[in-house]
């Protein structure tokens, strides 16, 4: 599942600034409470460096993927989220809209569903206070080329791979295509342990981001960003799976606010 990107520098390539966000904090109950906003992944570690590397296989980009159905995706999300009703509000770009995804520009598939989302926030945003949607909202990424397809698995390939050394859950968003394997400090990684499950599809529910600020002063409970509770036992500035914080007592059963995979078409329209 994919789940709310940061405002770190790797997030910024993924997912190009868009539209100003005043307002959406004031309107996310309208979406289920929850977001794709940077609410969760704070001070991502940085892809590590080429050098680091070793060797990593090229494995061609899948020049084949299709077109995501984005409402079966919405349907998913708003039914999970128990507000299956703001699936229906408009995803569509306002007449006069910028394009925040020019050419060569380097995202994953998930931003796609999470633009989708943000145009419903921005019409919305607008239909109740009567400013022009153009300004909230932005044109949907298509697929981009094969070399940005291959620049975001690569980048994304490399920082799972560091994460994995580092004992750290990886990053489960969707690659484009087969990053292949990589060889990362001696240790080679394939695709499946680096998160590949499918063309642009996600691996499960993204890491969560643990840090001090999630601290409770002067204890050694830490709350959990989006989610209802504490945990203890765990360590400030590592990502944990949503069932390792449930196993630190976090309570279960919570609505996972995160995004889907999403379904594709197996081949580009014509």
């Amino acid at each position: 599942m994919i789940q709310a990107m940061s405002s770190h520098p790797f997030e910024a390539m993924e997912r190009p600034l868009r539209q100003m966000q005043a307002g959406r904090a004031d309107f996310a109950e309208l979406f289920g409470g929850a977001t794709p906003d940077a609410t969760k992944r704070v001070n991502r570690p940085d892809p590590p460096s080429e050098s680091s590397s070793a060797a990593a296989s090229t494995t061609p980009a899948q020049s084949s993927a299709g077109d995501p159905d984005v409402q079966d995706w919405l349907n998913s999300y708003y039914a999970e989220m128990g507000n299956a009703g703001a699936a229906n509000i408009s995803y569509q770009p306002a007449q006069g809209a910028p394009n925040n995804y020019p050419d060569g520009s380097v995202y994953g598939p998930d931003a796609i569903y999470t633009q989708a989302v943000d145009n419903q926030i921005g019409n919305s945003f607008s239909a109740l206070t009567g400013e022009g949607a153009a300004e909230y909202t932005s044109q949907l990424p298509g697929v981009p080329s094969e070399q940005a397809q291959q620049t975001f698995d690569h980048n994304l390939a490399m920082e799972n791979a560091q994460r994995l050394s580092w004992g750290q859950a990886i990053d489960t968003t969707a690659y484009w295509s087969d990053p292949g394997s990589i060889n990362y400090e001696g240790v080679t990684y394939t695709s499946q342990e680096l998160g590949y499950a499918g063309p642009c599809q996600s691996a499960g529910p993204q890491p969560i981001y643990i840090s001090v600020a999630n601290q409770i002063q002067g204890t050694d409970t830490f709350t959990v960003p989006g989610y209802s509770g504490t945990v203890k036992g765990i360590q400030a500035g590592k990502y944990y799976t949503l069932q390792q914080l449930e196993a630190a007592g976090l309570p279960s059963g919570q609505p996972d606010a995160q995004f889907h995979p999403g379904s594709w078409t197996t081949a580009p329209s014509t």
